[in-house]
């Protein structure tokens, strides 16, 4: 038996586990070791299933995770999901409504692991690269007719962003809306997701836990940014990074490292620490 067994770490990509496309060394080798002691370790990203193959390239032992932003479970190793939410086909107008009237913003619709690129823009370009995306460019009446677990509009600038949100505040929805970050060629670039009512890393953590049976007290998760902010909270213990929004750090039980030097291994390694004080009452 190992010190993890029955326990759970949920960890956030972009900003925690790897910056500008690289992990560090220190993080692959605490997360193996977290597994190898009987833990379970799982992605919880905004990224889509179809996003996440350099991360499982490099760590082969990542059990069923969240992807895009809590709307997927998507189970690695099978290659399938067990769990799926969609935006309401009702709301699928304010997507046209945003295209039309702001003829710049960057729009991707994220259906399982097929990206639909909306508009294309210099934002998309990035992020499909940065990714590793396989993207596929198409009309608004075309990409409606695929179920979408997230739609993302992608800013270039402030009034973008301040533009596309005047725009859906027009309407009456069934549909969530977060403000969300990556971190792309060493600069902050900034979107605005559209994800199914009630949807976060958060919620979805809590039925993760029921499908791999964790054990209460053993849910851990970590991320950097305010969509991991009610993760943070609803893990029995949380961490976030030095560079985090104050906020997020406030939420946090733990604050570490940031990323480039390993925030993951810290955070592993603040674990273990506790876990061999306080044995099962971590």
């Amino acid at each position: 038996m190992g010190i993890f067994d029955g326990c759970l770490l949920a960890c956030d990509i972009d900003g925690t586990l790897i910056v500008n496309d690289y992990i560090p060394q220190r993080n692959i080798e605490k997360i193996k070791y977290f597994v190898s002691e009987g833990g379970c370790f799982s992605l919880a990203t905004g990224r889509t299933a179809g996003a996440i193959s350099m991360i499982t390239n490099m760590i082969d032992c990542i059990s069923p995770s969240i992807v895009a932003n809590g709307s997927m479970i998507y189970d690695i190793k099978n290659d399938r999901a067990i769990y799926e939410l969609f935006v309401p086909k009702s709301d699928c107008h304010i997507v046209k409504a945003v295209l039309d009237g702001c003829k710049t913003v960057g729009i991707e619709a994220h259906s399982g692991k097929k990206v639909l690129v909306l508009r294309e823009s210099q934002e998309t370009i990035d992020h499909e690269k940065y990714e590793d995306l396989d993207a596929i460019l198409l009309d608004y009446n075309t990409a409606s007719q695929y179920n979408w677990n997230k739609v993302i509009y992608l800013f270039a600038t402030e009034e973008e962003s301040y533009k596309t949100k005047e725009i859906i505040s027009r309407f009456k929805h069934s549909s969530q809306f977060v403000d969300t970050s990556a971190m792309i060629d060493g600069r902050r670039r900034y979107y605005y997701e559209h994800v199914p009512q009630n949807v976060s890393k958060a919620t979805t953590l809590k039925i993760l836990c029921e499908k791999l049976n964790i054990q209460k007290g053993c849910c851990f998760a970590i991320g950097d940014y305010y969509n991991d902010l009610e993760m943070i909270k609803v893990a029995d213990i949380g961490a976030a990074l030095y560079d985090s929004p104050n906020n997020v750090k406030a939420a946090a039980d733990t604050v570490v490292c940031d990323a480039q030097n390993g925030a993951v291994a810290d955070f592993i390694d603040y674990l273990t620490e506790r876990k061999l004080n306080n044995g099962s009452n971590i």
